[in-house]
């Protein structure tokens, strides 16, 4: 048994992942959070540390006798996500955390990705490799929980109708459709993570597939599960270039104001062209499927009949 820290864990797939250890019974858990209180994890008897990351001191000392951190922290901002997370980097090495795990949670950072996200992930991921900590990086591709958008089956993650929006039939997919994606729900990505935790050593990439299948193919499951033809739009190559372009000559005040932070469109024409020409999400090959067989992850077909099947 270990003690793990999950920062960022009082949401989103940080939850998940808090539930998926908890679940297993055979780790201690804290969570790491600019918030002191949360009533799912007071109803399961998780503590929470309230922390600031701009203070070093503290958040070392929150993190005394911890081995692994796992970071959740979500941003579209080097402010409010990269360097939040590179001073938990710092904080971890002087505390003497054995392991760390930076918010990735999708697919590949890169410096020279289109996406900015993956941009503003690539730092703490280059800053962990020289860190002299044990790491990996969880790669999930896309939270198969967005898929049940407008039920109760996105979890703990916020709706997002990404691509498919299931309960209006409707889809806006990249090129031709014949794009391969990985989905992972986040319930499962909680139980990888937490079978990971048990490995003598980690690899360098932690990846995991709940599903693995072209565009085209989950339409057509939606629109049987839906029990009808679903209003699609192809967006070919040329088109997301013209409308990456238009976006980034937009200012931020122009912007639509309920995106917050994030250029909504910009952003969904930068992943659907990295989709089109390196696809980071569509990896195949052995992952910790391979490693957990005791690990059964929900496959898209029978999550959108679980959501979506009791409306035909």
């Amino acid at each position: 048994m270990v003690k793990v820290a999950v920062a960022g864990g009082t949401g989103g797939i940080g939850l998940h992942i808090v539930e998926g250890i908890i679940e297993t019974g055979r780790h201690e858990v804290v969570v790491l959070s600019r918030r002191s209180s949360h009533p799912t994890l007071a109803k399961i008897g998780i503590r929470i540390i309230a922390v600031s990351y701009d203070d070093h001191a503290a958040l070392a000392k929150a993190l005394e006798g911890v081995h692994t951190v796992i970071s959740t922290i979500s941003g579209f901002e080097e402010s409010t996500f990269t360097k939040p997370q590179l001073a938990l980097l710092n904080a971890a090495v002087e505390a003497g955390v054995k392991r760390f795990v930076p918010s990735e949670f999708a697919a590949r950072s890169a410096p020279d990705s289109l996406i900015d996200l993956y941009r503003l992930k690539w730092p703490v991921a280059e800053a962990a490799k020289k860190s002299g900590l044990e790491y990996t990086i969880y790669e999930v591709g896309i939270f198969m929980n967005y898929l049940a958008s407008g039920t109760a089956g996105t979890g703990h993650l916020p709706p997002r109708e990404f691509m498919f929006d299931i309960e209006n039939c409707k889809a806006t997919l990249p090129g031709d459709g014949s794009t391969y994606l990985v989905y992972t729900r986040a319930e499962d990505i909680g139980k990888f993570v937490a079978a990971s935790l048990d490995l003598e050593k980690w690899p360098e990439f932690s990846q995991m597939r709940g599903d693995r299948k072209r565009l085209n193919e989950i339409l057509q499951l939606a629109e049987q599960v839906r029990g009808q033809k679903f209003e699609v739009t192809y967006l070919p190559e040329a088109q997301l270039v013209e409308t990456l372009n238009s976006r980034n000559q937009v200012s931020p005040e122009q912007r639509d104001e309920k995106s917050g932070t994030l250029d909504r469109e910009k952003f969904s024409a930068q992943w659907w062209l990295e989709a089109l020409r390196r696809n980071p999400t569509g990896f195949e090959g052995k992952n910790l499927n391979e490693l957990f067989p005791q690990v059964k992850p929900v496959c898209i077909a029978d999550f959108l009949q679980e959501w979506w099947g009791k409306n035909l």
